[in-house]
């Protein structure tokens, strides 16, 4: 028998449709991988209530972020400092603020109760939050600070409107959850 003839197959592997399948399963799986990574990031999420804008923005554990307002009743500013640590999971490190006042933490049973050089009060708190929800008002002048920037909440929400800040994988906005609601 000639070598042609010998059972050996003449089209080599890496062509034809061998090859071509195997290369759309290899692009599918990259794809596939991309959104899987992808879905799977935290965000820290802004949601109004009323089918406001909502607002998303990636984060990762250890990240930190503070809402600063104006207390109702003192007038003064007031701080609350919290760090991720997961998808529905953030702790409130301290809270901190010029006076002391109706509302404003100051029981030792709270936290730990220091003062700054410049006169305003910290209370370590260290309080587990799966979310965190207040309402807006331009007297309050409530903003949240995330990376390095401010993000007016006042000024994109209308007084009045309750806003939740959660951290959720991505994803759950994408397959119809409910945004920002907790389960």
């Amino acid at each position: 028998m000639s070598g042609a003839i010998c059972g050996k197959d003449r089209v080599p592997v890496k062509s034809g449709f061998r090859s071509f399948y195997g290369m759309i399963f290899t692009i599918c799986i990259a794809i596939a991988g991309g959104i899987f990574w992808y879905g799977n990031q935290l965000v820290l999420r802004i949601t109004p209530d009323d089918n406001q804008k909502t607002f998303s923005f990636t984060t990762f554990i250890g990240d930190k972020w503070h809402y600063k307002y104006i207390h109702s009743v003192e007038k003064t500013p007031c701080e609350e400092y919290f760090v991720i640590n997961g998808a529905n999971d953030m702790v409130m490190l301290y809270t901190r603020y010029e006076d002391f006042g109706v509302g404003l933490p100051f029981w030792a049973s709270e936290g730990k109760f220091t003062t700054t050089d410049d006169g305003h009060f910290i209370m370590e708190m260290n309080r587990p939050f799966k979310s965190v929800a207040f309402r807006t008002a331009k007297q309050a002048k409530a903003s949240l600070y995330y990376a390095g920037k401010e993000i007016p909440l006042y000024k994109l929400y209308k007084s009045g409107s309750l806003v939740k800040i959660s951290v959720d994988k991505r994803y759950r906005n994408w397959f119809g959850f409910e945004r920002g609601k907790d389960k």
